[in-house]
């Protein structure tokens, strides 16, 4: 593989991983569990709010990621795939609880100007951050405040900025258009910083 780029690699890599897991070896299963299964109970956990449930979400998932991994015919990357698994059953959880809250995007456009660039940046929170909190329960006051955010921000900002996944992967965990990540991240980040500067109005 001397001559491939790392991107490459990595694709390379990935395409053996999934032919084992296609195969059936435990080793795969074990492999893919070790690398994803803390971060995807993680985040589920963040989705629900409850880790019991959670676990159990995170369970049915694999159950059925492993019936259906024959048909992952990498249009997207694995790392995706198994966010949207994981995602789309804890969001038939929240809808069964009803606690679902859709934001809607109407209007957006508004926000951009002819080269795509936001017009007007969401306000910095620097100053306010250093006047109202130290660093420990300003951590503290964000997580709390985006685990009460509507479940459409939260998602986008867990993959984000918790998960760490990249543009390309979030439309692809969320099935979503390519220029909806940048709408959506920048209205959860404004809801956010909304939400903890209400906080200690």
């Amino acid at each position: 593989m001397g001559g491939q780029s790392r991107q490459q690699q990595e694709a390379t890599a990935e395409t053996a991983q999934v032919d084992a897991l296609k195969a059936g070896h435990p080793s795969a299963w074990r492999d893919l569990l070790s690398c994803y299964g803390p971060s995807l109970l993680n985040y589920a956990t963040r989705m629900l709010g409850d880790r019991g449930t959670a676990e159990e979400i995170l369970q049915d998932s694999l159950v059925n990621i492993y019936r259906t991994i024959d048909r992952f015919e990498g249009h997207c990357s694995l790392k995706s795939w198994l966010y949207r698994g994981v995602h789309n059953r804890a969001i038939d959880e929240i809808r069964r609880r009803k606690r679902y809250v859709d934001v809607g995007e109407d209007g957006l456009e508004k926000a951009f100007d002819d080269k795509g660039q936001w017009k007007h940046d969401c306000p910095g929170w620097d100053g306010f951050a250093a006047k109202n909190f130290d660093e420990k329960r300003l951590l503290t006051v964000v997580g709390e405040q985006m685990n009460r955010l509507p479940h459409a921000h939260r998602e986008v900002l867990l993959m984000k900025e918790v998960e760490g996944l990249c543009a390309t992967e979030i439309c692809a965990a969320l099935e979503i258009s390519p220029g909806n990540p940048r709408i959506r991240i920048h209205r959860a980040r404004a809801a956010l910083r909304a939400a903890v500067v209400g906080d200690r109005l």
